[in-house]
């Protein structure tokens, strides 16, 4: 399978933009390829999320939890992200290996679903999730793109952005309804066998409670002492404040200040940001995109 011809100054795979990766330039096809054919092990565990809905927030929970302690790490999650690393780096990690992507359903690894290996999937209400990514792609030089003869400026304004994302025009990742729809389809015709569904909302209403279920999912002792105690350290604030001061890596965390990675965090803000306008034409939207689906979001505490 190879690129189709570009419109945009993005890498296309099968349908789906994708980042301006080192490791996907100048095509996608030899690294998109690898990533399906990995070789996974039975112990791996891969977190799948669409961009800005709770991967490094998860990525440090379950470290925590498999260690058995709260100490940070000093990797960042990109460490194990299949689309941005040499997965040969990966022969070598221990196990048990947690891994990231934002790929969608279908580029997975083949092995990992074939193996029944564990997922964790993280969503995101998508009205928090423009707003999130939006704020991303503005500072982030490899999700965006100046002015060109053919497009304007990527992301431009929140305006032009919403308007795009609305279109699916920079449809990267396949875009949040159509990933989130693939995984619906995926676990009801049980082509995922082995997955635990985490809600962005629930984790910050009853970080316990969730981190609980988590260590359920992962076979893995986790008095109430731990899981405060997890709950604690990977706070919002916490977790921003050890992102900088303890993280090290090949993600520059403070490109663009410290919003880099972690901005707000906040379940609600897309009220700040959508205008009434705005937030009808995006009900609307949803209500053509969700017909049919039991995905169900929360938008606010």
């Amino acid at each position: 399978m190879s690129d189709t011809p570009r419109k945009f100054p993005m890498p296309l795979y099968d349908g789906c933009m994708l980042p301006l990766f080192p490791t996907l330039l100048p095509r996608a096809d030899k690294q998109m390829t690898a990533i399906r054919d990995f070789k996974s092990k039975e112990s791996d565990i891969l977190i799948c999320n669409f961009p800005k809905t709770g991967t490094n927030w998860v990525y440090e929970i379950v470290c925590m939890l498999l260690q058995g302690h709260s100490s940070y790490l000093k990797d960042l999650k990109t460490i194990g992200m299949l689309e941005i690393i040499d997965l040969s780096t990966l022969t070598d990690m221990a196990s048990p290996r947690v891994l990231s992507t934002h790929v969608p359903f279908r580029l997975l690894p083949t092995q990992h679903l074939a193996k029944g290996c564990k997922i964790i999937h993280v969503t995101r209400n998508p009205k928090d999730t423009m707003v999130s990514v939006y704020n991303h792609y503005k500072i982030d030089s490899r999700l965006r793109h100046p002015s060109t003869s053919e497009e304007v400026e990527f992301p431009g304004t929140w305006e032009n952005f919403l308007k795009d994302q609305m279109e699916n025009k920079h449809n990267i990742y396949d875009g949040f309804f159509k990933y989130e729809k693939d995984w619906e389809t995926a676990k009801r015709t049980k082509a995922v066998t082995s997955v635990h569904t985490l809600f962005y909302e629930d984790l910050h209403k009853a970080p316990v409670t969730e981190i609980k279920r988590l260590a359920e999912y992962l076979e893995v002792p986790a008095d109430e002492e731990l899981l405060k105690d997890v709950a604690d350290k990977c706070s919002f604030k916490k977790l921003r404040e050890a992102a900088v001061s303890i993280k090290t890596g090949n993600v520059p965390v403070t490109e663009g200040g410290i919003k880099f990675l972690f901005r707000k965090g906040m379940v609600g803000d897309w009220k700040n940001w959508f205008t009434v306008s705005q937030n009808e034409q995006f009900n609307e939207l949803l209500n053509r995109e969700l017909k049919g689906s039991n995905l169900k979001f929360t938008y606010e505490l």
